[in-house]
This record gives structure tokens, C-alpha cells and sequence, in this order.
């Protein structure tokens, strides 16, 4: 096992530096750029269609490991379909920038490929309580909606150079660990060649970038990302339903914040702006690159608690001492996007005793 997972990092790491020049001439070539506007980050033309680089490498890495998978995965090769499906919507925005409409139907397409090949999450276990059994027809919207929300988060996550790379870099290995203790080989193997390919990426991704990923890659990303989570859910059933959420905390933090935010402000869910996570830390005076480095350590630090609490489900003082401080940071998430706001807001209370303090 230890040979196989190092193979698989090794094999998409390597192909992806070595396509990624090529990738580069022909993302300019075909005009697959991001232009600089109100709501970036950078300030130059850049190509994105680094998401293709990865899809490449993963996908070279996964057909060398074909054999070790397909007898672990029945229908494995509806998930590839998928995967292909949901690459193919990511390059044509990269290249064209589709609507949201068109997006969002591919998107919805690839997850009902996956859903009614029969990889879906039929059951959770709540810690200290009964397995939850989901009806066919509920566990099939389920997925779907799991799989798209996860593909959006690590959209609207991709906003600096390396972020998005490196929170889903540190899932994957999360992902990674947790198969390994849970004997989950196929998604140990698939957690590491995605990993592979983006310590590959990360190279030529992190500050100061010389490509993005682009829809192709953030969308491609969160597809994976989901779909190794639904295999965690069927192959090992006493890992709860915390513990995706957990590998996942950022973007789907992040994600929730911002739906709520555009609610409260009637705006449409799907509207981009600059109220993420990472701009309002940016915005506060954090550069950009600790601003980076800052979301690594409370992905990583979730993804710490995941591994713990796969290896402690039964105890109850370190599960309420998890949801106690994924709690904390929920709050603190939420203060720093401005949805607290008022007179009951953290940071004016905070105020408010510092003057008390200082009168006395």
C-alpha cells in the first residue's frame, strides 16, 4: 500500500510539471485568460486553464492505477464519465466564460451521472445514536446537491494565488490519512494522485502565479473532492457525517457565509462579490500571503480534528471539545464576513468593556 501511494504521487506530480509549459502556450493561445477587474485579486492578465493541467495528470495518474481500482469500484468508470463531463463544462467557461445557467446544468449533470450509477450517501452515523437510513429517491438529491455545493465552494474559495491549490491539497491528504486508518484503498489511491497533481500545480500556482486554474480546475476539484467524500460514506460506515464536513470546513464555511450574506442583502445567491472570507481579510490589512497561510492552518487544523475524531468516534469529550471549537470558528467566521453586525457584534462588545475597563 505504502509503494502504490507513493507511486500515485509521484506519477500525477511529475506528468503535471511536465505538461503544465504546454498547457500555458495553449491557454493563451486560445484566449483562456482572466482579465483583471473590481472584484480580483491580481492585477495582470493571467492564463487559467491550469485546471487542465491537473485534470490531465489525475486522469494519466488514475489510468495507470485502473486495475487496482475497478475491482474495489464497480461502475468506476461512470465516475470518470462524470469527471470528463464536469471538465468539459470548466474548460468551455475557462474559454468562453459560459452563464451560470450552463454551468450549473453541467454541473447537475455530472452529479446525477454519479448518483444514479449508484454511488450515493444512503446513511450516516451520528455519534452516540442510531444509523440514519436515507429512502433511494431522497439519497439520489442528496448527492446532488453534496456534489454541486462542493464544486461552487471551491469556486468561490479560488480568489488568491495557491489558495484554493493548497485547501485542497490538505483534504486530500486528510482524505488520505483517514483511508489509510480505515483501509479504504481506492480512495487513499484517488486522495494521493490528486494530491500529486496539486504539489505539481502549487508550483507554478503559488504567489506570485504564472497560471490559474480556472473553472476547469476549481470546478474539477470540487467534483473529486465530493465524490471521495460519498466513497468514504459507503465503504466505512462509522465515520460520521461530521468528518467530510470537517476536511472540508473552509469552503463550506465559506460557501454558507456567503449565501447568507447575499440573502440578507437580497441579492442573488449566485452573484459574485468581494465579501469571501479572503477578501475581508485582505481588506482588513492581511497580505495576501498570510491571508493564505492563515486559511492552511484552520484547514489544516479541521482536518487534524477529522483524523482525531475517526480514531475516537466513542468519546465523548473529544467530540463536544471538536464541535466546540469548529463552533468558535463558525462564530469567528461569521463576524469577520459582517453578518453579526449591530450592537451585539463580538468586536463591539470587545469595545464596549475595553471603555468600562478604562473608566474605571
Amino acid at each position: 500500500m505504502l509503494v502504490s501511494s507513493l507511486a500515485a504521487v509521484l506519477t500525477s506530480g511529475v506528468i503535471l510539471v511536465l505538461i503544465m509549459p504546454w498547457i500555458r502556450r495553449l491557454s493563451v493561445a486560445i484566449g483562456a485568460v482572466a482579465v483583471p477587474n473590481h472584484r480580483t485579486m491580481h492585477d495582470s492578465i493571467m492564463p487559467r486553464l491550469g485546471g487542465l493541467a491537473i485534470f490531465l495528470s489525475f486522469m494519466s495518474a488514475v489510468a495507470i492505477f485502473y486495475s487496482k481500482l475497478v475491482p474495489a469500484l464497480p461502475g468506476f468508470w461512470a465516475l470518470l464519465i462524470a469527471a470528463c463531463v464536469i471538465e468539459l463544462v470548466g474548460v468551455l467557461d475557462d474559454v468562453y466564460t459560459l452563464s451560470a445557467k450552463w454551468k450549473m446544468l453541467g454541473q447537475l449533470i455530472a452529479a446525477a451521472i454519479v448518483a444514479f450509477s449508484g454511488f450515493t450517501i444512503d446513511q450516516i452515523h451520528i455519534p452516540f445514536a442510531y444509523d440514519i437510513y436515507f429512502p433511494g429517491w431522497f439519497s439520489i438529491l442528496l448527492t446532488i446537491f453534496w456534489i454541486v455545493g462542493l464544486i461552487n465552494a471551491l469556486n468561490w474559495i479560488d480568489g488568491l494565488d495557491g489558495l484554493a491549490t493548497g485547501i485542497a491539497g490538505i483534504s486530500c491528504l486528510s482524505l488520505g490519512i483517514i483511508a489509510a486508518i480505515t483501509g479504504n484503498i481506492p480512495v487513499l489511491i484517488i486522495s494521493l494522485t490528486l494530491l500529486g497533481s496539486l504539489a505539481g500545480f502549487y508550483l507554478f500556482n503559488s504567489e506570485p502565479a504564472s497560471i490559474f486554474m480556472g473553472e476547469s480546475g476549481s470546478a474539477f476539484l470540487g467534483f473529486v473532492l465530493a465524490v471521495l467524500s460519498i466513497l468514504g460514506f459507503k465503504q466505512a460506515v462509522f465515520v460520521s457525517f461530521i468528518i467530510p464536513l470537517l476536511i472540508l470546513g473552509v469552503p463550506i464555511l465559506d460557501t454558507l457565509l456567503a449565501m447568507v450574506r447575499r440573502g440578507l442583502q437580497g441579492r442573488p445567491l449566485y452573484e459574485a462579490d468581494r465579501g469571501h472570507v479572503h477578501h475581508r481579510l485582505t481588506d482588513l490589512g492581511v497580505s495576501r500571503r498570510s491571508t493564505v497561510y492563515t486559511l492552511y492552518a484552520v484547514s489544516a487544523f479541521l482536518g487534524i480534528c477529522a483524523i482525531i475524531l475517526t480514531k475516537a468516534s466513542n468519546s465523548g469529550i473529544t467530540l463536544v471539545m471538536l464541535l466546540l471549537l469548529v463552533a468558535l470558528l463558525i462564530l469567528a467566521g461569521a463576524q469577520l464576513v459582517g453578518i453579526m453586525k449591530g450592537k451585539r457584534s463580538f468586536y463591539q462588545v470587545f469595545r464596549k468593556l475595553r471603555r468600562v475597563r478604562d473608566e474605571k
